[in-house]
């Protein structure tokens, strides 16, 4: 299912990207993808913006998440290299997104999101336990299989 968010900053002149890592409570805030999916809200740096302050508005426009930043930040690896440089962050009020996105706070003990490499990627930098490998692929593969059926229930073909 796809769904169409709102963006408030669709400039292209954009020099990197940055995201925000919000915790709270042994959850960590996501935000909704047009695919279905989730991220940890991010985007684009606008020209004269910094890394710091693009992630800070990120959030907010994400998110609806107003915060600030607590700690030193990391560096999420996309396929292809580098793709975000993430900022660990204090919520301090969340509303709804300006951009009409979900929100979820994500249990960074549930074995569900063992596979997301954000949040491994994100613990492990801050110096926290990931699952092993073989864990996180047994359960991407268990949401594939679950997705797989899905699609065949309402008849579509993936």
């Amino acid at each position: 299912m796809t769904r169409k968010f709102g963006n408030l900053s669709p400039t292209p002149e954009r020099t990197g990207r940055a995201c925000a890592w919000i915790e709270q409570g042994g959850k960590v805030l996501m935000t909704g993808l047009e695919w279905g999916g989730w991220t940890l809200p991010g985007g684009g740096i606008d020209r004269g913006e910094s890394a710091a302050e693009a992630a800070v508005r990120e959030a907010w426009e994400e998110a609806g998440a107003h915060a600030e930043i607590v700690g030193e930040p990391f560096m999420l690896w996309g396929r292809s290299g580098p793709d975000a440089l993430c900022f660990p962050m204090r919520l301090t009020r969340l509303d709804p997104s300006p951009e009409g996105r979900p929100v979820r706070w994500v249990n960074l003990s549930s074995l569900w999101w063992a596979s997301d490499p954000q949040l491994r990627q994100g613990l492990a930098a801050l110096g926290r336990p990931t699952p092993s490998p073989r864990v996180a692929e047994t359960v991407r593969q268990l949401h594939r299989l679950i997705w797989v059926i899905k699609a065949q229930l309402v008849g579509q073909n993936f």
